[in-house]
């Protein structure tokens, strides 16, 4: 036992000191810049978190020369990595998997809308009705399910979110060459386009509250609630990972 601790310290230390090295090494690749001594830090940290993600050596020198030309027009502004950046390893995963641009997000496909839509209403009405159950029993122990049974949720989920993906994608304004918001179609059309759209899922939401209980059961109200839940969850996962800023949020701009 005596002999393995001088053997660990030994090996700490080795491990330190060769951190050391290419902390310096690293350091020196970044010290030619005029770059002050945390905003190099920062470059040192960030070259490692690139590394971690796996993130190619040719892609990876671009990214941080461009952070490099970044750093220094901020350190002419008193501006530090971290107001810039936020911290490195959030930096990392921005460059890797960057936000849209203003441009880019007004252009968002009905695909990434509706997916996002289909989720919100699925989650709405799963919860909402769950809660019925408790909230107000008699009203949920009908005969027929109606529009509580699971299949009119997930039709009614689902064609909302494609109808107003749809929408969504035709009434939201565009983004010009020159970075200004312009609005493709005239405003009557744009509120026609809402007004249909919503009739068309108002009929579609009657329509389904018909269908018979041996093909729209009512579940229970944990499940419902559960169901709600996971996929609130998921959809906050999938607007985060695919950086959707439309649909029934609103469509704001990533903040960059």
């Amino acid at each position: 036992m005596s002999e393995e601790q001088p053997r660990n310290a030994q090996a700490g230390q080795r491990q330190k000191q060769l951190e050391k090295e290419r902390r310096q090494a690293n350091g020196n690749a970044f010290s030619n810049y005029d770059l002050t001594r945390k905003n190099e830090d920062f470059m040192y940290q960030l070259n490692k978190q690139l590394d971690r993600l796996g993130v190619p050596s040719d892609k990876k020198d671009a990214m941080l020369k461009e952070t490099i030309d970044k750093l220094l027009a901020g350190q002419k502004k008193g501006q530090t990595a971290r107001a810039l950046f936020g911290t490195p390893t959030e930096y990392a995963k921005e460059l890797k998997n960057p936000m849209p641009t203003p441009a880019e997000t007004s252009k968002q496909s009905i695909k990434l809308l509706a997916i996002d839509n289909m989720l919100i209403f699925l989650s709405i009405f799963t919860f909402m009705f769950g809660l019925m159950f408790w909230l107000s029993p008699a009203a949920m122990q009908t005969k027929n399910a109606g529009s509580s049974g699971i299949t009119a949720i997930l039709i009614v989920a689902i064609t909302g979110g494609l109808i107003f993906g749809y929408v969504a994608t035709q009434v939201q304004p565009q983004i010009d060459k020159n970075g200004k918001r312009v609005s493709k179609k005239p405003l009557w059309q744009r509120i026609l386009l809402i007004v249909a759209g919503l009739a068309a899922w108002l009929i579609i939401y009657m329509l389904v509250s018909m269908l018979p209980n041996v093909i729209n059961p009512r579940l229970n109200p944990w499940v419902y609630i559960g169901i709600g839940v996971i996929t609130f969850i998921g959809d906050m996962y999938f607007r985060s990972k695919f950086h959707v800023t439309g649909s029934l949020y609103g469509n704001r701009a990533p903040r960059r």
